[in-house]
């Protein structure tokens, strides 16, 4: 029987980079269709604040129970101060714009914004951290975005959208993506279910005293509807603990600027969800678009598990 660590070490290391892209292809899934749920809600007359308060609220609860049942003990705030000041970026201020955002705008303004975060992300990663790109990925990385961009303009004419609004969206992926970027190194060295844990307890702290505020002021909405209030912890767990959780998870195994890629997948769910769910009408070149992206994310993909075994491949040869 063989012995060598490395030949058992093999075929776990060969799954990293698929881990990696899956992790990474669910979390843009859930976001995207999180941001269907959230309009749905919001326009059903729930307000902005009290949705912000209950989404990131029952995300931290959800997060603290799994890693009970999982055997992780909670860490010291204090002494992870600085992974924690990353939460205050994202969920804290960019769902907070962004929800305040969405209530005045369109899913589909929102998912045109959105289409500029994957390679905003990669960029911010190669002038703050020096992250590189292979050079292979820049075509697909390309037709990726080329089909995100068809996508949510053909139907870039929402009504009920106004420039504030998406002003606001605008302004909480620039945060989202500086915390994307930060992330990738503080999650090196910790579990990303802790990561997560962390970085929403901050976000809540710091976010919810203002909001409480505001929910004071300006009450709670118009919705009556029971179903309407339990779908926000729904869309919590789905879209804030679950999301953050596999996102940590994907950049464990691969780098920011490969992840980053995925997202392109957050406006096209955002434009299936506002077609077949809200009821949106749609063209043929949104459904071209909604291809190409899941073309190129599937290039993406057998690329870096293709240069996974070949570096694999290669420490073997050099043992």
């Amino acid at each position: 029987m063989p012995t060598d660590p490395l030949i058992h070490a093999i075929p776990e290391s060969q799954r990293s980079a698929l881990v990696g892209v899956f992790t990474a292809a669910g979390a843009a899934i859930l976001w995207g269709t999180g941001t269907v749920a959230t309009f749905a809600v919001l326009d059903a007359g729930v307000s902005t604040s009290i949705f912000t308060i209950i989404e990131i609220g029952s995300s931290i609860v959800f997060l603290t129970v799994m890693s009970l049942v999982l055997g992780s003990r909670l860490p010291s705030l204090r002494k992870n101060a600085r992974v924690g000041a990353l939460g205050i970026l994202e969920p804290g201020l960019a769902y907070v714009l962004m929800n305040f955002g969405l209530a005045r705008t369109s899913v589909t303004h929102a998912a045109l914004l959105g289409a500029t975060e994957p390679a905003l992300i990669a960029l911010l990663a190669w002038f703050l951290i020096g992250s590189k790109l292979p050079r292979r990925l820049l075509l697909p990385m390309g037709t990726a975005l080329i089909g995100t961009v068809l996508v949510v303009t053909a139907n870039a004419t929402g009504s009920g959208a106004d420039w504030f609004g998406d002003v606001l969206v605008a302004l909480g992926f620039v945060s989202a993506s500086l915390y994307a970027v930060g992330s990738s190194r503080v999650v090196e060295d910790m579990k990303p279910l802790t990561v997560a844990w962390i970085q929403q307890v901050f976000a809540f702290a710091i976010i919810a005293p203002p909001l409480i505020l505001i929910t004071f002021t300006n009450g709670v909405g118009s919705a009556s509807s029971l179903i309407t209030w339990l779908a926000i912890p729904v869309i919590g767990v789905t879209s804030s603990s679950l999301t953050f959780w596999l996102y940590l998870t994907s950049l464990r195994h691969v780098s920011p600027g490969t992840t980053a890629q995925f997202l392109a997948l957050i406006p096209v769910t955002g434009f299936l969800g506002a077609v077949f769910i809200l009821g949106e009408e749609t063209t043929t070149t949104a459904f071209i678009g909604a291809a190409i992206v899941l073309v190129s994310l599937m290039a993406i993909a057998r690329m870096e598990h293709r240069a996974e075994l070949e570096v694999m491949g290669a420490r073997s040869i050099d043992r």
